[in-house]
């Protein structure tokens, strides 16, 4: 069997479970019975699940493995954690750039302004 006729079956075979599927919804969509039949097997599925699920993730709590729940809430609190550390890294990274930065001297004169650069009158030369 060549490429070809593998390739011709496996499209005969897709068509024919697409028809078969076709089929197989029109006549459940078609009687009121089996659609409510159906639906029922739906609810009872999902219902089924949910307490399978809840059921492995106690087992998983039991004997200490983390469940899929658990390793979302980790990444989740990772994420968060790593946000915040991006953010301190930031800041101190902007500290140490103004500390590298020369600091300009204050003006001489400005000193005398505010009175703040007054010698003391040697108390030689004070009025008495």
């Amino acid at each position: 069997m060549g490429r070809r006729d593998a390739e011709s079956l496996m499209s005969k075979l897709r068509q024919m479970s697409e028809v078969g599927v076709a089929t197989f919804f029109k006549e459940v969509m078609a009687n009121e019975g089996l659609r409510r039949t159906l639906g029922r097997a739906g609810e009872s599925f999902f219902s089924n699940k949910q307490s399978f699920d809840r059921n492995i993730e106690t087992i998983l709590d039991f004997v200490s493995v983390p469940s899929k729940r658990d390793v979302r809430e980790l990444k989740s609190r990772l994420d968060h954690l790593n946000g915040q550390l991006v953010n301190l890294s930031i800041k101190v990274d902007r500290m140490l750039a103004a500390e590298s930065q020369p600091k300009s001297a204050p003006p001489a004169n400005s000193a005398s302004k505010t009175g703040a650069a007054r010698k003391p009158v040697p108390k030689s030369t004070r009025k008495k």
